[in-house]
């Protein structure tokens, strides 16, 4: 297998991206920005808080609609062959379409932050947010990306193991402690509650979430190196 780097079709993916999540990261800082224009006056607004509460609801759906279908999309509909008729590595492809894809979703915060800024006056973007959207696009765009090469409901299944996790964790934390099978169910899933915006995690929680989303990754990419694209009767 070739490992040619894949730099030529970054200006396509760049541009599948920003016609596809793109659109709705901007159409969905649009409006936001218009519903708080049309808001009465007097009511107190931070950027931070509504970028906060905004990003608190969305970003889950949102990473679904980054990563959905990353590479089972083209084993599925056979354009993988179109792709690798060149000496081009696709791990390397499917990684640079992963990465153009998250650097899509973390821009969606500062789009945030200037659409609340038409209300606030007062443009800031907070670090923190933008970084827990980084660790929850490794995490659950990682898990995405890792079953998209193994099966077609990538985000179907991903988006049943992050509501999976949550209320495990809810119940660990809330209600007395795991035990038996749904405690090892819970310390094998990705700990995606690490990239809540309602808390701020340990120092030691985010580099835990952290290097489980790299060996998502990188299990993705490796079943990528080493299995052969198109087996298993999938295009």
């Amino acid at each position: 297998m070739s490992s040619r780097f894949p730099f030529a079709y970054a200006p396509w993916e760049l541009r599948d991206a920003a016609r596809g999540p793109g659109l709705i990261v901007l159409a969905i800082a649009v409006l936001v920005g218009f519903i708080l224009t049309r808001m009465p006056g007097g009511q107190p607004f931070t950027t931070d808080g509504v970028v906060r509460a905004v990003a608190q609801q969305s970003l889950f759906p949102l990473v679904l609609v980054v990563a959905a279908g990353m590479v089972g999309r083209d084993l599925n509909e056979g354009y993988y062959r179109a792709y690798f008729s060149r000496p081009v590595s696709p791990p390397l492809f499917y990684l640079q379409r992963w990465v153009v894809g998250g650097i899509v979703l973390l821009l969606y915060i500062p789009l945030l932050a200037a659409a609340v800024t038409v209300r606030t006056r007062d443009f800031h973007v907070d670090g923190a947010i933008v970084g827990r959207a980084a660790l929850l696009y490794l995490l659950l765009g990682g898990t995405v990306l890792f079953l998209s090469t193994l099966i077609r409901r990538d985000w179907i299944v991903a988006a049943a193991l992050y509501v999976l996790e949550t209320i495990l964790h809810t119940v660990h934390t809330q209600g007395g402690g795991l035990r038996g099978m749904s405690r090892a169910i819970y310390a094998a899933l990705p700990p995606f509650h690490a990239a809540s915006l309602e808390r701020p995690p340990a120092e030691g929680e985010i580099w835990a979430a952290a290097a489980y989303g790299v060996a998502l990754v990188l299990a993705g990419l490796a079943v990528l190196r080493w299995r052969a694209l198109g087996s298993g009767g999938r295009a």
